[in-house]
């Protein structure tokens, strides 16, 4: 219900989804502590003496979580300089990948192995960072097998021309090669550039139907 109630707001005020997550993440921490409040409300609990109470063990605890505090004032200005978002691929600390998330304490990037990177705000606030152009790194890797017999330079082409259609897909830049041979046949990563990050998921998912389409057709005239 959430999402959807997002993705209205981003069509109706151009958001893009660095905005998305920061809203869900706000809706999420406030739906969490207005349940807490209701919760002790209806226990009969008083919250205002439990802050109270908790003053004295707060300050104890907040000497104890001081990275989480600098993550998190960090990730304000972060989110504030409106440079740092999804879909821009940066490196920092010797960490290069495409920023997936931006969090108010962490920022998550995938890097070009396909790995998960969380960097904490902290990190970026306090180091240089490298930012390059847009369309540097959307890359799309697809690993799959292909039937014995199969030509690889003939299913390259066949899926350039179909996967070329697509105007989200940047023409004469794809590359296909064999990572290993397995008993039903060679294993191939095909890798593809995308215009923009947000054709990643549906990307992905377009490049495997295209694929399995290809080798449906190849066994059914080997038959």
């Amino acid at each position: 219900m959430g999402d959807k109630i997002l993705t209205k707001l981003e069509q109706k005020f151009d958001l893009n989804l660095t905005a998305h997550y920061l809203f869900k993440d706000i809706v999420k921490y406030t739906v969490i502590i207005v349940a807490i409040a209701w919760i002790l409300h209806v226990l009969g609990i008083n919250l205002e003496s439990i802050l109270i109470s908790l003053g004295v063990v707060g300050i104890a605890i907040g000497f104890a979580s001081q990275d989480i505090v600098s993550n998190f004032i960090s990730g304000v200005f972060v989110i504030s300089d409106k440079r740092i978002k999804v879909g821009e691929v940066i490196e920092v600390n010797n960490f290069k990948g495409t920023i997936k998330k931006v969090g108010f304490r962490n920022t998550i990037m995938i890097n070009q192995d396909n790995f998960e990177i969380t960097i904490p705000n902290s990190v970026l606030s306090k180091n240089i960072y490298k930012m390059y152009k847009p369309t540097e790194d959307h890359r799309l890797r697809i690993i799959a097998t292909l039937p014995h017999g199969m030509n690889i330079p003939e299913f390259k082409e066949a899926l350039d021309k179909i996967m070329y259609e697509y105007n989200w897909v940047i023409s004469g830049k794809t590359t296909i090669f064999s990572k290993d041979y397995t008993e039903w046949g060679p294993k191939v990563e095909v890798s593809y550039w995308i215009t923009e990050y947000k054709y990643t998921d549906c990307g992905k998912v377009t490049i495997l139907e295209n694929i399995n389409r290809l080798i449906d057709e190849y066994k059914k005239q080997e038959k």
